[in-house]
């Protein structure tokens, strides 16, 4: 049977022909209730000096074996994020003294993905200030300045990570001033790996009185209604951002 003009058919001869495929990685459960477990204690769901659930419910909860669960937990053990009281449980470890030295904290920290997301912001979120700058109405940027004033009375309350959290929302209003849904969905997907990859380190590692200079310049710059300047305003914003991360990986061991 002929093939379509302009389409060439190729059957493999042999499973040579098929060394360019490479297997697809799966996840073993355990290293799935590790993340999992992780995630909810470093985003402080799970809180230091919390007992962790039994076994059993653990288990339940998350729809795998027991020894999956025992196994997340050694890991858990072993990372410094989890510590035994006898008979009375296991508990959620207390922040060490430096959390640089945490062992989940340096793995965030040295995460190979986290200089791909820096990227991303930089190709979304600089295109985002532009057209924002453009776009945006005064009422606009007086909200955003508001916004902002909040999150800064924020930092003097416990949780320290909540300003950061929120931080990322503030980002996420520059990028929806744009008016383009296509850039917002995209800073969605990079906002849910802020928040799980870079909220539990940068707590801990930034000062909130630079942080909240720089987001005020953001808005400056888009009070002049330029948007080459806002454009590198960000630019510089987001280097600096990186850069919290790569001095921890140098000088944080």
């Amino acid at each position: 049977m002929a093939t379509p003009l302009g389409r060439e058919s190729r059957v493999p001869a042999a499973m040579s022909d098929l060394e360019f495929f490479q297997p697809v990685p799966v996840p073993s459960a355990t290293s799935a209730v590790f993340d999992r477990l992780q995630s909810l204690i470093l985003d402080g769901t799970l809180r230091p000096g919390e007992r962790l659930p039994a076994e059993p419910q653990l288990a339940a909860g998350l729809r795998v074996g027991r020894s999956t669960v025992r196994e997340a937990k050694k890991a858990l053990f072993a990372h410094g994020l989890l510590e035994s009281r006898g008979r009375q449980g296991t508990f959620v470890a207390k922040t060490p003294s430096n959390p640089v030295h945490s062992a989940a904290l340096q793995e965030l920290l040295n995460n190979p993905a986290m200089p791909d997301l820096h990227e991303s912001r930089q190709i979304v979120e600089v295109a985002a200030i532009k057209l924002a700058t453009a776009r945006a109405t005064a009422d606009d940027l007086r909200q955003l300045s508001a916004n902002l004033e909040r999150i800064g009375r924020e930092f003097d309350s416990e949780d320290v990570e909540e300003p950061y959290t929120r931080l990322i929302t503030f980002h996420r209003n520059i990028v929806r001033l744009s008016r383009n849904t296509v850039l917002l969905s995209l800073y969605d997907l990079i906002a849910h790996l802020l928040r799980e990859h870079q909220v539990p380190y940068y707590s801990v590692l930034a000062d909130h009185e630079t942080e909240m200079r720089s987001h005020r310049e953001l808005i400056e710059a888009m009070e002049r209604r330029n948007p080459e300047q806002a454009a590198a305003v960000m630019t510089e914003h987001l280097n600096a951002s990186e850069d919290v991360r790569r001095s921890a990986t140098k000088g944080g061991v």
